[in-house]
């Protein structure tokens, strides 16, 4: 027989209990937010000219360059995947979502992350200290966002072509 029927729920295990649940329901609503995201970026593209039959160099590095207007850039993993991961500090309490592999303007990706995901610029905790909303590591060169929004911003990223 499982051991947790004759086990005695401490209060730890009901706190951690309650934080597995506030964990699940704040990824799922993130995903829900994310699947909602649609193109309302403020960046002007150029008109796309019809491709050429076949495709040569220097035809690619043209369309590579057509999306690189923007003054920062995400590269991607080599596993092709977005380099947007999420963790937990503080015994599971704090909740942060990390973009990684930026070159260019940071703080440019963060005023545009948080316009996208339509975060306050700082927030208030319980004692009164101000805290930011996003932050720039720039000894990492990387962007810290608070809460779980990795679904939000890979949807963000990719619609804006990384």
């Amino acid at each position: 027989m499982p051991r947790e029927k004759y086990a005695k729920l401490t209060l730890l295990d009901k706190l951690h209990r309650r934080q597995k649940d506030a964990i699940r329901k704040e990824r799922e609503w993130s995903e829900k937010r994310a699947h909602n995201m649609t193109v309302k970026s403020d960046i002007q593209t150029p008109a796309q000219a019809p491709p050429p039959p076949s495709p040569s160099p220097s035809t690619i590095m043209s369309q590579l360059a057509v999306v690189s207007h923007l003054p920062f850039q995400i590269s991607r993993t080599k596993s092709a995947n977005l380099p947007v991961y999420e963790s937990t500090k503080a015994g599971g309490s704090k909740h942060i979502t990390t973009i990684q592999k930026i070159t260019g303007d940071l703080n440019e990706l963060a005023d545009r992350v948080r316009k996208a995901l339509g975060m306050q610029q700082q927030i208030t905790d319980v004692r009164g200290r101000r805290k930011e909303t996003i932050a720039i590591n720039w000894t990492t060169r990387h962007v810290v966002v608070r809460g779980w929004r990795g679904p939000e911003i890979k949807k963000w990223a990719e619609l804006n072509g990384f």
